[in-house]
């Protein structure tokens, strides 16, 4: 089972859930896996986290539900592709799943296409 153990500077610190108790300075808690899944990345190096592996990441290399969406972005800037306008994260997805799909070679040129045209309109315009 994870552990939290808070290391700050302060004998305590609000915790990131509000429905927990705050974080005594040198006081282990343990938490579950579904609780370090949910706030685990909020963490900073004033934390010492023991016995957590983030479970939505399986190591691929593509972007899944576990991904942050800012994550998402970078992958997909990778490919050359840019959401018009403001993208949920299921948005996203959406667009990763062409990209890795065997009929997503034309879609992603596609894309590409029309990231490229949206760019140079951009610039136009300014």
């Amino acid at each position: 089972m994870p552990s939290v153990t808070y290391i700050g500077r302060s004998y305590e610190t609000p915790n990131v859930d509000a429905t927990h108790p705050a974080f005594l300075r040198g006081v282990t808690r343990e938490v579950t896996q579904a609780w370090m899944d949910k706030y685990g990345l909020r963490f900073g190096d004033d934390y010492i986290i023991e016995g957590w592996t983030q479970s939505d990441d399986d190591g691929d290399g593509i972007p899944d539900g576990g991904w942050a969406r800012k994550d998402i972005l970078k992958w997909l800037q990778t490919y050359e592709i840019a959401p018009r306008g403001y993208a949920t994260k299921s948005t996203l997805l959406e667009l990763v799943e062409t990209v890795m799909s065997p009929d997503g070679v034309e879609e992603t040129e596609d894309l590409i296409a029309d990231t490229a045209e949206e760019a140079e309109e951009t610039q136009e315009s300014e």
